[in-house]
Parts: C-alpha cells; structure tokens; sequence
C-alpha cells in the first residue's frame, strides 16, 4: 500500500516537473521572441520613421510586425502604438509612446534692412515687421520690439524683435541701428544704365554699361563703409529740409530700363539690391517696357518719358531730344502717362539729360518734385530741385574713381 503511493507521488513529482520544465522552455523561447521599439519625439509635419524590429533568437522576424494605428504627424498629441509580432505558437507585443510636438521657433521677418541708418537727433522709426509659425500662421500682432537707442547719441544700437507661438517656442531677429553725424555737404546721387555679365558670355558696347562684378564691388563697399542708400522718397523729404540724413548718404540711381535691369533682360540689378538690402530708384521709360519686370521692394521706380526718349528730333536742341520740341499737349499727355503707370509724381529724369526753359516749365507743371539731369557734382539741399545733378558711373569708373566720388 505505501509503495503504490509513492509511486504514485513520483508519477506525481515527475509530471509536476516536466510541466515545469516545458513551461520554463517556453519561457525562454518567449524570451528569445524580442520586439525592438522605443518611444519617440517628432516635430510635427514631420515624419516619423518606424524603426521597430523584431527577432527569435538571432533570426529576424521584422516582417511579421503588426501595429494597431498610426501616427498622424500632422496632428500634435501623444500616440500610444502597439506592435505586435507572432512566431510558431509565440506571441508578444509592446507598446510605446510617439509624441508628436511642435518645437520649431516662429519666424520673423523684418522689412527693409537689417542694418538701418540714422542722422543724430532724428526719431528712430520702426520700418516694419512679420511673423509666421509653421502651426499657428501669422502672428505679427504677438511679435515684442525692444531696443537700446539714443537717438542723440553717435552709436551702434540695436532693436530686437520677440515672439512666442502657443507651443512656447520662441522666435527673435535683431536689427542694428547706427547713429552717426548728419550730411551738411551734400551727397553723390550715382547714375546707372546698362548691367552684363562677361562671364556669361554676355556683351554690353555702349559706354555706360556697367560689369557685375564691378558693381558688387561698389556696393561691397558702401556696405563695409556703413553707407545710407536712400529711398526716393527719403532723398525727397531731405532735398525739402523735412529730415537729417547721415553723413554716409547716397543715392542711386538707373536710367531707361534696359540691359540688365528687368526680369526680362538679364535681372541683374534686384537680385544684388535684394542680396545688399539697398535702395535705389529706376527711372523707367514706361511706354517701353513693362513695369511689372522691374518691381522690388528695394527699387523704387519714378518717371523717364513715356516715349519721348528719343535723339535726333529736335535739331537745335541738346542732344536732338525729342521732348525739347515736341508740342506742349503731347509733352504732358507723355508725363501724364508716365505717372499713371509708375503711381508717382515724386521725380522725373530728363532724357539724355537734356532740357530748357520749356521742359522746365512741363516738369513742373506735371507736379513733379525733383528732376534730374547729369553734371559729375553732389546733390545739395540749395540745388535746384530741378536739375539734380549725378555721377554717370560706366564700364571704366575704377574702384577709387567710385570711392572718391561717394566720398
């Protein structure tokens, strides 16, 4: 009676223990089952990489993962994703957590220059400003400026700009503002025509063209030299003792509207004013070409004629300019024309720089402000503000011939 219970107990035993033998097996085949995944951060918009694998002991098994959903990246949140993986009568799963979030800073952009002059003693004035983020959209109503200047001081200042999106990301721009003497002496207005490129196998034979790369040496100059290129309107306001402006002044400008000064015939003038962040003024003939090739908010675009740019029509006057003779309808309908087109009365070029009492007279009539002619001297507030002189700057101005000119 006592052996058959003890044998019954080691049958007992036995099957206890190869059970747990079997169950410790599949244990460890359960435990060689990996599933490799860890929880992610991504920014949103972004994309968001599954690098999930998974293995049985040695042999990758990555093909039979399975997941329950996916991330929406264009949705911020925390996603749970399941992943789940089944070998032979194995299975495991796992869950990790993808946190979609918004980390990227707002941006702001500034409008005009981020490098701003001002004559002593004039009021600093905030020349404008945007803010964008990639979630929230516009958020220039958000943006704080702050800034260090005074104004009655010779410095170097700056104003910066802060804004933050709804995610706390924040986003800052600083522009500098310098602050030096006034111009008591009068400035170089610089007249400009015709722009090529050599190295692109482009030709330029009339003797008022002007090198590229000359060019940006010019303006390299200006820039290192902390040089005010100024707007029209602001060479305007000056020339009528409305403001100061800095003892580094300059203005520039570029007659027709031809090579090298328009989307359509080489774009070479914007690109390197937009690349500078300078100003200067086209005076355009608008009857001859488009004045939708030439806008920038760096150029500024004022009147050349309509059509009158024309020589050898009149023979006893300079430069046979056809407005010199032509009747005084057709004179103002020309003018008239012009403003339309440019949406300005601020300044007028006479063509070939040639004019008379007549001309005057029209120009005037027309509501311009200033007209311009040529002459190599500077620009003076006592000057008639109706014969401007300016520098003719060409193909065989040095570099030093330019400085001294600005200088």
């Amino acid at each position: 009676m006592k052996k058959r219970k003890l044998k019954k107990w080691v049958v007992f035993i036995f099957v206890i223990l190869f059970l747990l033998a079997i169950y410790l097996i599949y244990l460890l085949f359960l435990s060689s089952l990996k599933i490799n995944a860890k929880d992610a951060t991504i920014p949103v918009n972004g994309k968001y990489e599954e690098k999930v694998t998974a293995t049985f002991f040695k042999k990758d098994i990555s093909n039979k993962i399975k997941t329950d959903k996916k991330v929406n990246t264009k949705q911020i949140g925390i996603y749970k994703i399941k992943y789940s993986v089944t070998y032979l009568i194995f299975k495991k799963s796992k869950t990790i957590k993808v946190e979609v979030k918004d980390n990227t800073k707002p941006k702001i952009t500034l409008k005009d220059a981020d490098k701003v002059f001002y004559a002593l003693g004039t009021e600093y004035k905030e020349k404008g400003f945007s803010a964008t983020d990639d979630i929230d959209g516009d958020i220039t109503n958000k943006v704080k400026v702050t800034n260090n200047i005074d104004k009655n001081k010779e410095g170097t200042y700056e104003a910066t700009y802060t804004v933050k999106d709804k995610a706390g990301n924040i986003g800052t721009k600083k522009r500098t503002v310098i602050y030096t003497q006034k111009n008591t002496k009068g400035i170089a207005v610089l007249n400009y025509h015709f722009f090529y490129d050599p190295t692109l196998g482009e030709e330029c034979n009339e003797g008022n063209c002007e090198i590229v790369s000359d060019f940006r040496k010019q303006l390299d100059y200006l820039k290192d030299n902390n040089y005010k290129t100024l707007s029209m309107e602001e060479f305007r306001d000056w020339m009528y003792g409305k403001i100061d402006i800095p003892e580094k002044s300059v203005l520039i400008t570029v007659d027709d509207g031809a090579k090298g000064t328009g989307k359509h015939n080489g774009d070479k003038l914007n690109p390197l004013l937009n690349e500078y962040q300078m100003h200067a003024t086209l005076f355009l003939i608008t009857g001859w070409w488009d004045i939708k090739n030439y806008e920038s908010y760096y150029l500024d675009i004022e009147s050349h004629t309509n059509d009158m740019h024309t020589s050898n029509v009149c023979k006893t006057e300079s430069r046979g300019a056809k407005m010199l003779c032509s009747s005084n309808d057709y004179v103002m309908k020309d003018l008239k024309k012009s403003q339309e087109i440019t949406k300005s009365k601020m300044a007028f070029c006479y063509p070939f720089y040639a004019y008379n009492e007549t001309s005057n007279r029209q120009v005037k009539e027309a509501g311009f402000e200033l007209a311009f002619i040529g002459g190599g001297t500077k620009a003076t507030q006592k000057v008639d503000k109706w014969h401007i002189p300016r520098y003719q700057i060409v193909k065989t101005t040095s570099l030093e011939r330019f400085i001294k000119i600005v200088s």
